[in-house]
């Protein structure tokens, strides 16, 4: 097992996650599908444990270029059509495990849309402009960049206050991040023939009405409550990322985000988890991220499931905060 921990290659295997999401969609058992991703993957985390000297340690592969995240994004674009074509004729029960094993699909597509995203380029915008539309989040480039240059502060997403549950961060996670982006840009905006928020506007209403045309009501209802789950699995996310870090950059130093430094967890979710040297250094591909951060003492779903209990996670987080969040 340690031979497999210190492997700094494996991300193909989160291309798994979709495609396994497919086979279990094609045959109409959604609902096990996130028995799956519940008993499974956080037990296969576990069992594998933490990377191996990844502390301070440059990557030694050449760059693997958007290869992983880019071959994910088309898995899950074939998963999420396979479970819309089967929403189309589901029954009550399994409708909506469609949706919610969809939308954490979608949600878990996050993290490869947004290294595409860091990445630049005509191909790469379109490419993540119309996967976050799908996803849910058509706005999260905005959002992201703010987040970017205002990392601490609640009033751009994210960050948590010591003390404020998963349940009541999300909500107000989104939505002020949302006016703090369309306030940005608005006033950067000097033609609406420009402006980021029509074109946001513009992909979001071409993806609806895709999914309407496709499924009717079912496709929008589908493609509506996917997208709220995607949302609140994302936001969660932040919250485990960012939970009582809350301040500038000089106050918190190098302790702005906490890192996963699970092996399963990073290679699932292509180095996200190594969250405070991508806000160090933003440019840095998930290759080449190494662990710079103090670390949760879970997995991503770990972690996740202890957030759904608030007075366990605060049992768990509070006392490992930073003197100045205390």
């Amino acid at each position: 097992m340690t031979s497999l921990r210190s492997n700094k290659g494996g991300f193909w295997l989160s291309t798994l996650l979709p495609a396994t999401a497919t086979a279990f969609f094609f045959y109409r058992h959604p609902w096990l599908f996130l028995l799956f991703l519940v008993a499974v993957v956080p037990a296969a985390d576990a069992l594998i444990g933490q990377d191996v000297e990844v502390t301070n340690q440059r990557a030694s592969q050449a760059p693997s270029g958007p290869v992983v995240p880019v071959t994910y994004i088309c898995v899950w674009s074939a998963a999420v059509l396979v479970a819309l074509e089967r929403a189309m004729i589901a029954r009550p029960l399994e409708f909506a495990g469609l949706i919610v094993a969809a939308g954490v699909v979608s949600a878990f597509a996050m993290a490869h849309i947004h290294e595409v995203m860091h990445r630049g380029g005509r191909a790469s915008r379109l490419i993540s402009d119309v996967a976050l539309a799908v996803a849910g989040y058509p706005h999260y480039r905005v959002v992201h960049q703010l987040h970017h240059g205002h990392v601490g502060d609640p009033r751009f997403g994210s960050t948590a206050h010591v003390g404020l549950s998963v349940w009541r961060h999300v909500g107000r996670s989104f939505f002020s991040a949302l006016r703090s982006a369309i306030a940005y840009e608005l006033s950067q905006t000097r033609s609406w023939r420009g402006s980021r928020l029509l074109q946001i506007v513009l992909v979001s209403v071409a993806v609806v009405g895709l999914f309407a045309w496709f499924g009717g009501w079912r496709g929008a209802v589908f493609y509506a409550g996917q997208g709220i789950v995607s949302v609140f699995v994302v936001e969660a996310v932040g919250y485990l990322q960012h939970y009582g870090l809350c301040g500038s950059p000089d106050d918190l130093g190098n302790q702005i985000a906490w890192d996963v430094n699970f092996w399963l967890s990073n290679r699932l979710f292509v180095n996200n988890g190594l969250h405070t040297h991508h806000h160090l250094e933003q440019t840095q591909t998930y290759d080449r991220l190494v662990h710079a951060g103090r670390a949760l003492p879970g997995g991503y779903l770990h972690m996740f499931g202890l957030a759904l209990i608030p007075p366990l996670w605060f049992s768990v987080m509070n006392h490992r905060l930073p003197k100045t969040n205390d």
